[in-house]
């Protein structure tokens, strides 16, 4: 989680797009159950369990990227449309903490 807290001065994250990214969790977790079942079964094939574990990390990166264009087109271009550069900075440094 982030270390940041919400608060009134903050954009929150897009409606559409956090039941978006909700729903797509939700699959990925599905998905990862899936992995989990495979893993009990004495017959399994390494090279299955690797094809659904980088596809759940696919789908965990589009989920990822989703949220980050949703953060870039609405909170780092509300920053620069309010000629606050300070922010700008702030915004794409705590961005790269977790890409």
């Amino acid at each position: 989680m982030s270390d940041i807290e919400p608060d009134e001065t903050r954009l929150a994250l897009d409606p559409a797009v956090r039941d978006d990214a909700r729903s797509r969790l939700r699959s990925i977790r599905g998905h990862v159950d899936g992995v989990l079942r495979m893993l009990e079964r004495d017959d399994v094939y390494c090279v299955d369990t690797l094809k659904q574990i980088k596809a759940v990390n696919g789908a965990l990166a589009k989920t990822g990227d989703m949220i980050l264009r949703c953060h870039l087109k609405h909170h780092v271009v509300t920053a620069h449309q309010r000629g606050d550069d300070d922010a700008i900075v702030a915004e794409l440094m705590d961005i790269l903490k977790y890409r």
